[in-house]
């Protein structure tokens, strides 16, 4: 049982009423507990799942950003990065980061709704 004061950094200090409740609350919880047992087992299970990091090549990277009609500094935009980093895609200079190529991924796998959700409401002007 704690006496009321802080085993924390603070040394010897008094705790608040507030304090005093939460860590009245906590023995009362492990009290609990040890009176109750461990409990039932309970396991966790991890399913894999099946997305496929893809490779994007320079060519890839410009396919991907003409099926939106974006240009360089658009597309930059819409995935968060800058321009200069999209033009060394596209040059080979550097492969695109693992988040972009899954954002490619799922831009090839439904290109009609990126371009719906990307469309400026003001169109031809």
């Amino acid at each position: 049982m704690l006496d009321g004061r802080s085993r924390g950094r603070g040394g010897n200090r008094s705790l608040t009423a507030a304090g005093s409740k939460i860590v009245a609350a906590f023995e009362e919880a492990i009290e609990v507990v040890r009176a109750e047992g461990e409990g039932p087992r309970l396991t966790a299970r991890t399913y894999p799942l099946a997305f496929a990091l893809v490779d994007y090549g320079p060519g890839d990277v410009r396919r991907v950003r003409d099926l939106l009609d974006m240009s360089q500094v658009v597309f930059a935009r819409f995935l968060g990065v800058g321009p200069n980093t999209v033009r060394s895609w596209e040059q080979g200079t550097r492969p695109p980061s693992p988040i972009a190529r899954r954002f490619m991924v799922e831009i090839e796998a439904d290109p009609d709704y990126w371009r719906r959700r990307t469309a400026s409401p003001i169109r031809g002007v």
